[in-house]
């Protein structure tokens, strides 16, 4: 048996569709893909395009990559968790994230807040919930007191993913996750923080292996290999650069201060190909898998040997339907 893999998809590859989603969540069934993953921006809402998803499929699991934990409260996030569970039973999984506070505050208004601790309480309430018994939880940015799920839930809860990159928010990773799903993480980095996340689920008194690793892996798949690595280092570019310095700490951490800061300066100059050019060729073998399909498959097997579970592949949105038609067809075998 082939070693699982997963794909997040996204409906703005060459024109917008969402049509086009259910036609990839086929063939990623028909392919063998263990799961496939919504992300969530300001676009789509992710847990309807699911559902969409798996009415037209049969087995492939379905989950989120991500859902904030400020957009939607934590009873919320316990219903969605129960009707999903329900409609497609033991095939939904509920990946949580702090997101942006860019994103948290300039798009849904809210006030970024404590934003680990907001995470921990989420988790800890969503515990409860998932029984199906009286809420009695009162954390430091959420209280629930006296209320259950209106509906009886039939099946276990939804294992819980968490998109967690900071030293406080990993330390949730061991102690209270299903699974964890990291985002632009160097390869260079994922035994160590592989082996710091058993360390902490033991030390909480869980098995070492509690932990699924499921990074989100940055794919571009293409006949010609240079134009995949230019998608992929385009990419880069620009989370560095818009998507505010949470990310750039992240990645500046495993050596890639100076690139960072570059990117940084171009961006902030409004010189976006200045800041593409300045992801240098080191940073597109560390953060993405790029190539051909053979040496896609090269990259994967890289990932495996130091400690991915589920690579869940995650194309830039300037792919072409091609490049991710031709990724959904070669990379699961």
């Amino acid at each position: 048996m082939s070693p699982p893999i997963a794909v997040c998809l996204r409906p703005e590859y060459d024109e917008f569709s969402l049509t086009k989603l259910g036609d990839y969540a086929r063939l990623a069934e028909a392919r063998g893909f263990d799961s496939v993953w919504l992300a969530e921006s300001w676009g789509c809402d992710i847990v309807s395009l699911l559902a969409h998803i798996g009415a037209q499929t049969t087995r492939i699991g379905l989950g989120t990559a991500i859902v904030n934990v400020f957009s939607r409260s934590p009873a919320l996030l316990a219903m969605t968790g129960a009707t999903m569970n329900d409609l497609y039973p033991g095939r939904f999984r509920l990946g949580l994230g702090t997101s942006t506070k860019a994103l948290v505050e300039g798009w849904h208004g809210l006030a970024y807040d404590r934003p680990v601790t907001r995470l921990s309480d989420t988790i800890r309430l969503l515990r409860q919930a998932g029984t199906g018994e009286e809420i009695h939880y009162t954390g430091r940015t959420v209280a629930v007191n006296g209320y259950r799920l209106r509906i009886k839930p039939r099946n276990p809860p939804p294992p819980i993913y968490l998109a967690a990159l900071g030293e406080a928010s990993m330390k949730l990773v061991g102690e209270l996750a299903d699974g964890w799903l990291p985002y632009l993480l160097p390869r260079r980095g994922l035994a160590a923080s592989v082996a710091r996340i058993r360390a902490d689920a033991q030390a909480a008194g869980r098995a070492a292996d509690a932990v699924q690793i499921a990074p989100l892996v940055l794919t571009a798949t293409a006949e010609n290999a240079e134009a995949a690595r230019q998608a992929a280092r385009e990419h880069i570019g620009f989370y560095l650069g818009a998507m505010g310095p949470h990310y750039r700490a992240f990645v500046a951490g495993f050596g890639f201060a100076s690139e960072v800061e570059r990117v940084r300066l171009a961006w902030k100059s409004r010189d976006t190909k200045a800041a593409f050019a300045a992801v240098s060729d080191e940073m597109v073998d560390e953060i993405a898998v790029a190539g051909t399909p053979d040496d896609c498959r090269a990259q994967l097997a890289c990932l495996r040997a130091a400690g991915a579970d589920l690579p869940i592949l995650f194309f830039p949105g300037t792919c072409s339907n091609r490049m991710v038609e031709l990724a959904l067809e070669t990379l699961a075998s």
